[in-house]
């Protein structure tokens, strides 16, 4: 649970305040799982006994925001999946790299995990390549390899995971407009893209430029330590390659089936890089043509993730219309209208489909996601992640369902949010 009143829960009557001085940390407890925890709590002590670091950490999260009002009795929590994630879109308009900080104390307090930084599309380069320079030099605002370290250090410190994505082979206009001979005229040159939708622009699909993004890949991974890079992968249009003479040799001499199966095989080559290099790819599913290994996340509905765990796969669930957090909480004119919208009760009542019998433990975990098309500022950003993603945390860690229970929990923490200046956006059950 992550608002006060942990899964499970045995209340011996009356409370005590919280004082870190009264904690006594017990030999690590394997059989509570890396991020489980149990506290022991009597009115002189606090016995906090973790399966490992992590849930030594969550341990103390629970303490703190029970406060002055912590339950006498026995507190022993665990969370339901591995990968808690939030995606966090700094392609499209750039947030600074204090606001990355804040993003990741605020997953941590909310015992969220992952963090992917979607970090190119057609708006923006936003990641220092220090062998192809002008990515960033034609996007303007993007992080250093400095800035990038110090995230990570500072998100390690509280365990929480910086996944990185480099999107391809669609979605890549900022790229094109840097280096316009990864594109399928490399004649034309193009600008970063200053609208939003889906850019008909791809990569080409030469060896060049195969070996272009594997050296991009190679100092991705040198800076992000975390086994997961995400390439992207979705929304990628074919027409070009259709159109195009040389892509349509291309995709003769590779034997695929037609321009529909390119996008896979370029997909495959960057996971068989990423494999020797000791990493692997995570993607957006859009059908069942992923590269084999890899982790892929279903965002389309609901049912995909199953199917997608029974074709052998690891899943991460991401359903638009219970985790796109950018999408307004009531009806309202504009680009997501008329249906895409996201209340607080649906995002309470998510209810994250279990893997198939044949394919027990393949769904690892759900991810909330916030692209900023029409968040330009990280004030945009905090007012249309909260409350939701208090709703989506207890999906995430597993909490037992009760909306009017979450709904009385939930005001007093959010007024602890606001107390920390962060921007809550408005509370519509």
């Amino acid at each position: 649970m992550i608002i006060p009143r942990p899964g499970k829960l045995a209340v011996l009557g009356g409370t005590v305040a919280y004082d870190p001085e009264l904690v006594r940390l017990a030999p690590h407890d394997p059989a509570l799982g890396p991020e489980g925890y149990r506290l022991d709590i009597s009115p002189n002590a606090i016995d906090l006994t973790a399966g490992g670091e992590a849930g030594r950490f969550y341990g103390r999260q629970t303490l703190a925001l029970y406060g002055d009002a912590l339950p006498l009795g026995t507190i022993e929590d665990a969370p339901r999946f591995p990968w808690r994630g939030l995606m966090l879109d700094v392609a499209r308009h750039f947030m600074p790299k204090e606001f990355i900080l804040r993003m990741v104390d605020l997953l941590a307090l909310h015992k969220l995990n992952v963090l992917q930084l979607h970090l190119t599309d057609d708006q923006g380069w936003r990641l220092q390549i220090k062998r192809h320079p002008r990515l960033t030099e034609v996007s303007g605002e993007h992080y250093t390899h400095d800035d990038i370290r110090e995230i990570v250090a500072y998100a390690a410190e509280r365990h929480v995971r910086i996944i990185p994505e480099i999107g391809l082979p669609g979605h890549v206009q900022a790229a094109l407009a840097a280096y316009p001979h990864l594109g399928n005229d490399p004649t034309r040159q193009l600008g970063v893209w200053d609208t939003w939708g889906i850019s008909p622009h791809t990569l080409n699909l030469e060896e060049s430029t195969i070996a272009f993004f594997e050296e991009v890949l190679d100092e991705v991974i040198e800076i992000f330590p975390d086994e997961c890079v995400h390439v992207g992968g979705d929304e990628c249009r074919p027409g070009e390659w259709e159109r195009t003479p040389r892509a349509q040799q291309r995709i003769g001499e590779l034997g695929l089936p037609g321009a529909h199966a390119a996008r896979a095989w370029i997909t495959a080559r960057m996971a068989e890089h990423l494999h020797r290099r000791g990493r692997r790819l995570v993607y957006w599913h859009e059908k069942a043509d992923g590269p084999p290994g890899a982790t892929t996340m279903t965002w389309l509905d609901e049912q995909s993730g199953p199917l997608a765990a029974l074709e052998g796969r690891d899943v991460v669930l991401a359903p638009h219309m219970r985790t796109y957090l950018d999408y307004p909480v009531e009806p309202e004119p504009g680009p997501f209208a008329p249906d895409r919208v996201l209340p607080l009760a649906e995002t309470y009542h998510f209810d994250p489909p279990p893997a198939p019998p044949q394919a027990t433990g393949r769904i690892i975990g759900v991810q909330a996601q916030l692209w900023t098309e029409y968040m330009p500022t990280p004030a945009d950003v905090e007012r249309q992640t909260f409350p939701r993603l208090c709703a989506f945390a207890e999906v995430a860690w597993g909490s037992p369902r009760d909306y009017p229970d979450f709904l009385q929990r939930l005001t007093p923490h959010l007024s602890r949010l606001a107390a920390q200046g962060i921007r809550i956006g408005p509370l519509i059950p």
